[in-house]
């Protein structure tokens, strides 16, 4: 463990369908509850049951970004866990599993590793328990093995539980309790993980989100009143705390039969008047791609998200990856002007997806966000987003008001202005009839084929990007530069790269390596001037990407003309982790 990396990782291993996933939230839950950070991820295969699953925690005093590629703790549901990830365990690392139900092969032990044994089965039974209950009993196990008070993990599961009422919720920090005072008093003195990093009375108020959670919350907060969607990986959450906030704030989440029917639903309410937005994988993205170019010719403001994971076709549904980069930029035939947003953490997903509704519907356009399994599925500390002086920007939407002081049959819904942006009236408002429709049309919205009325109405939709940029961009966090300005070497990503980044940089620089990194938030419309310039800035540059073809350098290349050669790719569907980094960095300067 590094002294700047004030860390430890823990890890629990088991069967799919056993609440791997839950677990790791929690115990990331019960970690922040105690001041400190923590970042959480997860692995699954595609199966509904069975299969290896496991979920990452790593806890610091200081903010962390990211997982790593060792084990300090690993609790152990199966004999499958140890061995496939013994390997990954630190020098004085401990293993916690249940002896009387895993027999694990003494000639593969390490001799560097803690054993522990913690009889998981046993001590449900006896608290007559069910089964499934032995995990509440290694969560307890593993705070009393890192000798934190038990009393955040009681918070956690008694927010977790209290809904079920009081029996339900005291049972469970009971057979928690179990577990936690066994680690104790079997254990206490022999386990020193987590003693460097003790809870942290008095610290502010943190929470822990995924990137899928933090955007739903953004949406809310802008006002989205509809959402249509198909539960696909690894966008699925997103569709989740929609439909578990929906009642309480007046939205209207639609589970629809496929992601055709989504995006054309989040289109029509649009249409009416209302925030809408829908959210997909690759595989739903290509069947919604004719309809965004019907939200591009008819000027209607959407938010779509669309979640990356390896491709082609079913490809590997459960991991990650960027591949989708050049895909998402040219969905749909024609041309139109588009918006596309990448960020990189929880915050970003929460102020991007806010600013995504505000320019939807100020410029009458489709906006982007892509992120991907990593990022919008990982758990990360954060503070409470504070957006409470925040107003909806509506655009230029006619008011009642204003539709009743105009004369009927003068509205023209597409008409041509110096901005390329035309007044909106929603179906029903008076004095403002027009038609709509996915042939090119004149001002009134009536068909017109007509290779002037062509040119003017590209021009038309163009402009409005043009004055997007002109007014809009300065609100934009584009790009960002972290690190030293002067470093020997420039780092260039984006997306969910963001946090193992991060985390190679300060490691680099405990080594006496100055790196600084170019973050890119923003694709579309892509800040050329701003890159170029950091770019030509730069002594060296070193691409980094989860993607085979490099697809944002050449993105880079197709604006700027600076072709980065030296990059680190991964495309196995595994995410990038800091050390893979650090040794890239460390051949380069």
């Amino acid at each position: 463990m590094t002294t700047k990396h004030n860390h430890f990782t823990w890890m629990v291993g088991g069967e799919a369908g056993y609440g791997i996933t839950t677990m790791g939230q929690m115990f990331s839950r019960a970690c922040t509850q105690s001041g400190l950070y923590a970042f959480g991820y997860v692995e699954y295969p595609s199966l509904i049951r069975g299969g290896h699953n496991t979920a990452m925690v790593r806890v610091g005093s200081n903010p962390v970004h990211s997982h790593s590629d060792k084990v300090d703790m690993l609790l152990a549901l199966n004999k499958e866990t140890v061995d496939l990830h013994v390997n990954e365990m630190s020098i004085g690392g401990v293993i916690i599993y249940d002896g009387e139900n895993v027999i694990l092969d003494q000639a593969s032990l390490r001799a560097d590793v803690l054993y522990a044994s913690v009889p998981l089965g046993k001590i449900t039974k006896e608290l007559g328990a069910q089964a499934l209950m032995r995990n509440t009993v290694a969560l307890g196990a593993s705070f009393g093995m890192m000798k934190y008070d038990f009393k955040y993990l009681e918070k956690v599961l008694a927010d977790t539980f209290g809904r079920k009422g009081q029996e339900v919720m005291d049972y469970n920090v009971k057979v928690a309790r179990t577990g936690y005072d066994y680690a104790i008093a079997n254990f206490g003195d022999k386990v020193k993980i987590g003693e460097n990093i003790q809870p942290i009375e008095g610290a502010s108020t943190k929470i822990v989100l995924s990137g899928n959670e933090a955007i739903a919350i953004g949406a809310i907060k802008a006002g989205v009143k509809f959402m249509a969607a198909y539960p696909m990986t690894p966008i699925t959450t997103v569709m989740l705390v929609i439909a578990k906030y929906g009642v309480k704030y007046g939205i209207v989440m639609k589970h629809s039969e496929d992601e055709i029917a989504a995006v054309n639903m989040a289109i029509g309410a649009a249409h009416m008047g209302v925030r809408s937005m829908t959210a997909t994988s690759g595989g739903g993205f290509a069947l919604m791609t004719e309809a965004l170019g019907m939200a591009g010719i008819t000027e209607t403001p959407l938010v779509v998200i669309e979640g990356m994971r390896p491709g082609p076709s079913t490809g590997l549904p459960t991991w990650t990856d960027q591949a989708d980069l050049r895909f998402v930029m040219h969905a749909s035939q024609g041309e139109f002007p588009r918006v596309l947003f990448a960020p990189g953490d929880v915050d970003e997903c929460y102020n991007m997806t806010i600013k995504a509704f505000d320019l939807a519907e100020k410029y009458q356009m489709l906006c982007m966000i892509i992120t991907d399994k990593y990022l919008g599925e990982s758990v990360m500390t954060t503070v409470p987003f504070d957006h409470k002086n925040y107003k909806p920007d509506r655009g230029q939407l006619i008011s009642r008001a204003e539709a009743e002081k105009m004369e009927d049959g003068k509205y023209k819904r597409f008409e041509f202005t110096e901005t390329g942006v035309s007044k909106r009236a929603v179906p029903g408002t008076p004095n403002c009839v027009y038609a709509v429709s996915t042939d090119e049309h004149n001002e009134t919205g009536d068909l017109d084929e007509g290779a002037e009325n062509r040119n003017k109405m590209v021009e038309k939709r163009d402009r409005k990007l043009q004055t997007l940029k002109k007014e809009s961009l300065k609100e934009i966090d584009m790009l960002e530069l972290h690190g030293v300005a002067d470093a020997p070497l420039t780092i260039v990503s984006w997306g969910s790269t963001k946090g193992p980044i991060l985390e190679a940089l300060d490691l680099a620089e405990e080594q006496g390596k100055k790196v600084n990194f170019l973050q890119i938030k923003c694709v579309l419309p892509f800040p050329t001037a701003e890159v170029k310039k950091v770019l030509l800035g730069a002594k060296k540059l070193l691409m980094l990407e989860t993607n085979f073809d490099s697809q944002m350098a050449g993105v880079i290349a197709q604006n700027t003309g600076i072709l980065i050669q030296d990059k680190l790719l991964r495309y196995d569907g595994r995410p990038i982790h800091p050390a893979q980094i650090l040794e890239k960095i460390c051949q380069t300067i």
